[in-house]
């Protein structure tokens, strides 16, 4: 006599299981405020006309003076704009590193470095679904969980925490390794003399790894 199988619950079902335990999109993405309940609600207004919400990024900070009309995409593109502002355009273009997620702190800047209310270390799954939201705001068009949780308390606050970026590590590395092969050959072809050929480009490869070295002890001081 055959036995029937039961069903069992598969990863799909797990996963989704796991993702309901979130009480919000914001939470997912790893910003919770304890005590705090926020749900979607479409025709959410605001008590204030601008909550001036502070952003930090270390120990420096600007003020985001978020406006009682916006939703969640309007706040989350005027977000990633504030982070590039506080990193300055030297960080943005040579930087090794970019927001690898956002923390709430405590908004007291007396403390020098913001003091973190939120989980030292974030899930990647929060992280990478943070970064998906600042990278599409559109997703997030008439909605507004995000303007609730960010603007529940005037006195916290929120911190960009930074990752390194393999991407730019790795294009850093290839792309002058590369350009000194090429220059390598052409010279080679051209001229004739694969040995000088290859001394001038292991002398050009030596050169730029200081550079890079110099870089990227740059990019662990906070200037």
């Amino acid at each position: 006599m055959s036995r029937r199988s039961e069903p069992r619950a598969g990863p799909p079902l797990e996963a989704q299981k796991a993702f309901n335990r979130y009480r919000n999109l914001p939470d997912a993405a790893g910003l919770r405020i304890a005590n705090i309940d926020i749900s979607h609600h479409p025709s959410w207004k605001p008590a204030w006309t601008v909550f001036p919400l502070k952003v930090f990024r270390g120990c420096d900070y600007q003020f985001l003076k978020v406006g009682c009309d916006w939703d969640d995409a309007d706040l989350l593109r005027e977000l990633s704009r504030k982070y590039d502002s506080l990193r300055t355009i030297w960080r943005k273009w040579f930087s090794f590193k970019s927001v690898g997620s956002i923390t709430v702190v405590l908004s007291d800047h007396s403390f020098i470095y913001p003091q973190r209310l939120g989980p030292a270390r974030v899930s990647p799954s929060k992280n990478m679904r943070l970064r998906w939201f600042l990278n599409h705001p559109n997703s997030m068009k008439g909605r507004y969980e995000f303007m609730q949780v960010l603007t529940a308390r005037p006195d916290l606050g929120i911190e960009f925490v930074e990752r390194w970026q393999a991407s730019r590590i790795a294009i850093a590395v290839i792309t002058p390794v590369a350009m000194s092969l090429l220059f390598a050959l052409l010279w080679a072809h051209f001229k004739g003399d694969v040995s000088g050929a290859f001394t001038i480009s292991g002398y050009m490869t030596s050169a730029y790894s200081v550079c890079l070295v110099l870089v990227g002890l740059l990019n662990l001081v906070e200037f």
